[in-house]
């Protein structure tokens, strides 16, 4: 098929008819957690959204020895507004030489499909590490301090190293990715500055290779290019993700501590903090009673549908409940996400799923119908309008260009329907 002679009308079309359909299904098979939730386009209203969340149930159901009904009380909700937020933007740019020049029978398809593929499988782990972070963006932290090195180690942003944490601190990071670098105060310290390579040290950190000589003090951290937000505000910084949703303590602005959970100060109201448990320190492995324990209570307000944990943590748990295993016609062990099960709680048999993104020595439990997606288009990601459809050509040049983008922000409506254990060891530690 020839194309020298198609004009970006007819190259939209063959966009569109080719391409964009398998794009959604892309990004749910390289993430984890995103298809998980629902996408909710109701509560968003413009650049905010609105979230009901009950406060208190209705008092009036109890016993009563008169021959009057109890005087009826209204369960207490309150609503509370939140930011949208800037969850994605991304360029795809095709040459439109090499476009003329593919005359085959699908050529044209095979370019710009292989540009979609690649850019697909980079977005669909942006996005899974999002839904895992804490709304802050900060993707590590220095381990030491840098004088002007292109060298510098690292440790993970989320929750800290110590000797029994093994979750890659490098796992947020990507070779070729370009970072921002600012001090623990919020002076920006090294900005646009790319990854040329990455080596783990295999007791947590990792040790990178910068494009540009780096001076920063231990602890300085690391963001992905632009995505530090000083102050909170529709549109600046990343969306909440888990690791915010699924805690006791206020999530984090840039380097701030917010006073608010999707507006709410969680140390002044305890209906906005999820339930948290922890294995202990003197624990050395997983414990399936604190599991039952944690399943149980927040089992009083929702129903959990998923446990997710990292990679060590499943595999250790594996062994355990092989090797404690009662139930001679459970046939199923090879792991996925329905494979290894626990039985607790009402819904009987849980899938425990395993994310090398979530945080080490952390056990999260899910419910579903708890937390949503909040963004102003059900499909989620949208294709920035162009010159005919969705293709511009870039000026001065012999290229097209396409721009997609996504704000949405993750909300939950019963926060103590999930739980999150800390301080669980496996066998890795």
């Amino acid at each position: 098929m020839a194309v020298f002679d198609l004009g970006t009308s007819q190259y939209n079309k063959l966009f569109n008819e080719y391409i964009l359909k398998g794009m959604n299904v892309m990004f749910v098979g390289n993430t984890i957690v995103y298809d998980r939730f629902k996408t909710d386009t109701e509560s968003c209203k413009g650049k905010y959204g609105v979230m009901k969340l009950a406060t208190a149930a209705s008092k009036s159901a109890r016993p009563s020895s008169s021959s009057t009904f109890p005087t009826a009380r209204q369960g207490s909700y309150a609503e509370f507004l939140f930011y949208m937020k800037r969850g994605m933007y991304a360029s795809l740019q095709f040459d439109n030489l090499a476009i003329v020049c593919g005359k085959d029978d699908g050529a044209f398809r095979d370019i710009v499909q292989t540009e979609i593929e690649n850019q697909a499988i980079y977005i669909g782990n942006v996005l899974n590490r999002q839904f895992w972070g804490d709304g802050s963006g900060r993707l590590a932290v220095l381990d030491a301090a840098s004088a002007n090195s292109t060298t510098v180690t690292i440790d993970s942003a989320i929750f800290g190293l110590d000797s029994n944490d093994y979750t890659e601190a490098s796992s947020y990071l990507e070779v070729g990715q370009y970072i921002d670098i600012y001090s623990s105060a919020g002076a920006l310290l090294s900005e646009e500055n790319e990854i040329s390579s990455i080596t783990s040290d295999s007791d947590g950190t990792a040790t990178l290779v910068m494009g540009t000589a780096v001076t920063a003090a231990d602890n300085s951290l690391i963001f992905n290019h632009d995505t530090y937000a000083a102050t909170e505000a529709a549109g600046t910084g990343v969306p909440q993700g888990l690791h915010s949703i699924i805690s006791t303590a206020n999530p984090y602005i840039g380097i701030t501590a917010s006073s608010a959970f999707q507006n709410i100060n969680r140390s002044n109201y305890p209906y906005a903090q999820a339930q948290a448990f922890t294995m202990g320190s003197s624990v050395t492995a997983v414990q399936s009673k604190k599991v039952i324990e944690a399943v149980q209570k927040a089992e009083k307000y929702g129903r959990i549908s998923v446990m997710l944990t990292n990679g060590p943590i499943w595999r250790c748990w594996q062994e355990i409940l092989l090797a404690d295993r009662t139930l001679p016609n459970e046939t199923v062990a090879w792991g996925g996400t329905e494979g290894l099960k626990f039985y607790g709680g009402r819904k009987g048999s849980i899938p425990i799923v395993m994310d090398d993104d979530c945080p080490d020595q952390r056990i999260y439990g899910i419910d579903d119908s708890a937390i949503k997606v909040s963004a102003p288009t059900k499909s989620g990601m949208e294709w920035v309008p162009g010159d005919n459809g969705i293709l511009t050509r870039v000026q001065g040049k012999d290229e097209l260009v396409a721009n997609l983008r996504w704000y949405y922000n993750l909300t939950v409506k019963q926060p103590k329907s999930l739980f999150v254990i800390s301080n669980v060891k496996h066998l890795e530690s």
